[in-house]
């Protein structure tokens, strides 16, 4: 079995950063493997002690950036402290102000996606405060039919929600709510304010939180390309960071 801890080159994945950086994590493909059903993810043990470590270590510039509700996400770190920003930033905690209102669906929008799911054994409706996701991984062919039935809700309000396309699933949600917003808010406030900010994601929907962290002179890295694609080699990464971090801060 490879030691993630000690990995040989071709698993030590990029540079370590200085600890002017700032973190922006992605969770579901980067902090923790892909599960069949949102559900019946497995969150690794070591997890919260980690992300408390990469805190301690940057000085409190550690963030999640994920499509999950707040409430799961806030479960699945265990960390009281960390900024999450759920929902793909439509939802900010701890909460800053001049955060402009966001729609939520409709009752009978959701009900519509509840349908959609009961009649297709294997896809699931997943009700967020501004949002819906329909996840089809285990019923692949349903692609077609779930962004469709979505594209004909946000046509009744165009300019207030948009069908932005993930891993094995269609995601509703408010137009102006992306993981870029999430970076930029966070980005203005301490302790991140005037650090080098790195998103580390796998998906899409990533692909905005990266910009964002480009405008502040930082990077994105993706977890296909740096990590081979594994949330396990992610982990180690982050961990070999802190351990950097902390061993640089101790005297001689």
């Amino acid at each position: 079995m490879t030691d993630l801890t000690n990995p040989g080159p071709a698993l030590a994945g990029p540079p370590i950063p200085g600890p002017d950086a700032a973190l922006f994590l992605d969770m579901d493909g980067t902090l923790l493997e892909i599960a069949p059903r949102p559900d019946a993810v497995v969150v690794p043990k070591e997890l919260p002690e980690l992300l408390t470590r990469l805190q301690t270590a940057l000085g409190g510039a550690v963030a999640v950036v994920t499509g999950r509700g707040l409430a799961v996400a806030r479960g699945f770190t265990g960390v009281p402290s960390l900024p999450i920003g759920a929902e793909h930033g439509a939802v900010l905690d701890p909460a800053l102000p001049g955060a402009p209102p966001l729609p939520v669906p409709p009752p009978e929008w959701r009900r519509m996606a509840d349908e959609f799911a009961a009649a297709r054994p294997g896809t699931l409706a997943e009700h967020k405060t501004h949002g819906i996701v329909l996840h089809f991984r285990q019923r692949p062919e349903a692609e077609a039919e779930a962004m469709a039935l979505l594209h004909r809700l946000v046509r009744n309000d165009p300019r207030g929600f948009h069908v932005v396309p993930s891993h094995a699933a269609a995601d509703l949600r408010p137009v102006g709510a992306d993981k870029g917003g999430a970076v930029h808010r966070l980005m203005t406030i301490s302790p991140f304010r005037g650090r080098r900010p790195i998103f580390i994601g796998d998906d899409i929907t990533d692909e905005d939180g990266m910009a964002a962290c480009a405008e502040y002179g930082g990077y994105g890295l993706r977890v296909p390309d740096d990590f081979a694609g594994r949330p396990a080699l992610v982990r180690a990464w982050l961990s070999r960071l802190a351990a950097s971090l902390t061993a640089g801060a101790r005297p001689d």
